[in-house]
């Protein structure tokens, strides 16, 4: 990328549009060839590993986002590992003295429906509150308000806690909305209402009419 800084002050007093015309076309001229989108080159990535109680103590905060392709277990579950998870965390060390974290994330996936078998969107929102232990006897002793997050010699692992947060929050079985599945199923007076699937104990029911 080639910037040209005249080496004159430039008066700024003036009106700026005109000062620029008053330069050479070579010196407005910028090679942004091969250069990523302005938003591409000013994302945030959180960092891969923290120490959270460093970051607890400071009452830090952490804002950015994770590659979906980074977060190799979860990509088996998708069609496609493209896009971000956008994420914002807050450290800190409640009135008991615990170290926790409130987390907050918010992710588009692709799945795969399994009735039609298409792609399907699913956009995960989730926030939580985890405290930090060093072991299962801190672990054991949290309040029952913290899910426990596991700090390795010091170390917190984010991208790992982050991708455990949208695997629990995903799906068991995802399925496209009756109206927007392409398997269209058989449907009850011309609505959307899908029919009901036969109860197995009726079966016994009609045995004991037969009986009587």
């Amino acid at each position: 990328m080639f910037i040209f800084f005249p080496t004159k002050k430039a008066n700024f007093s003036l009106d700026n549009a005109k000062y620029l015309k008053s330069l050479p076309s070579s010196f407005r001229t910028f090679d942004t060839a091969n250069q990523p989108p302005y938003n591409a080159r000013m994302e945030k990535f959180i960092p891969e590993h923290i120490d959270p109680y460093r970051y607890a103590d400071q009452a830090l905060q952490v804002d950015g986002a994770v590659r979906i392709s980074d977060m190799t277990r979860l990509s088996a579950a998708l069609t496609s590992t493209e896009g971000r998870v956008m994420v914002h965390l807050h450290f800190g060390v409640d009135e008991q003295g615990i170290t926790f974290l409130k987390g907050h994330l918010d992710a588009t996936l692709s799945l795969q429906c399994q009735r039609c078998m298409e792609p399907l969107t699913c956009e995960i929102i989730s926030d939580f509150v985890l405290g930090i232990v060093k072991n299962l006897d801190e672990e054991n002793a949290l309040p029952a308000h913290y899910e426990p997050a596991m700090a390795k010699e010091g170390s917190l692992a984010l991208r790992e806690l982050i991708e455990d947060e949208i695997l629990l929050n995903l799906p068991i079985i995802p399925k496209h909305e009756p109206d927007q599945c392409k398997l269209k199923l058989p449907l009850v007076d011309s609505g959307w209402e899908e029919v009901k699937a036969k109860n197995p104990f009726r079966v016994l029911e009609s045995l004991k009419d037969k009986e009587k």
